[in-house]
């Protein structure tokens, strides 16, 4: 019976456990600690072309946070867990929960408020 209670106990405290880990991450790349840098395809307002912009992740466990710094230097960051897309960062563009997303070929494709991002699956999760 005792292990039963156990599977049970952290069955429940799971998804909290990984709620914990996008916020790490997120207060990781607030602080500046980053685990990489590279340049992703973004673009700001509807209709605009894909651009380069710089972007910083940082990870903590299945978690990531992608800080994306467009041409203008305004950032949005972005949220990831087990490699899904969670949402954005709330901005002046919108709250981050109005988004579209698909990962192929080994690169996410992301749509947040008015925004687009294009980056690396490899850039988000990290090496193996």
């Amino acid at each position: 019976m005792r292990p039963a209670l156990s599977l049970a106990t952290a069955l429940f405290f799971l998804p909290a456990l990984a709620a914990a880990d996008v916020k790490s991450a997120t207060k990781r790349a607030k602080a500046g600690k980053l685990d990489a840098t590279t340049e992703v395809q973004c673009a700001q307002e509807v209709g605009e072309a894909l651009k380069p912009c710089g972007a910083a992740v940082a990870r903590h466990g299945d978690a990531a946070a992608v800080v994306v710094t467009f041409p203008n230097e305004f950032k949005r960051t972005l949220m990831f867990e087990s490699g899904a897309f969670l949402r954005g960062n709330t901005t002046m563009s919108g709250v981050g929960t109005d988004n579209e997303w698909t990962l192929t070929d080994g690169t996410y494709r992301i749509r947040v408020d008015d925004q687009q991002f294009e980056m690396p699956e490899a850039f988000v999760t990290g090496p193996d």
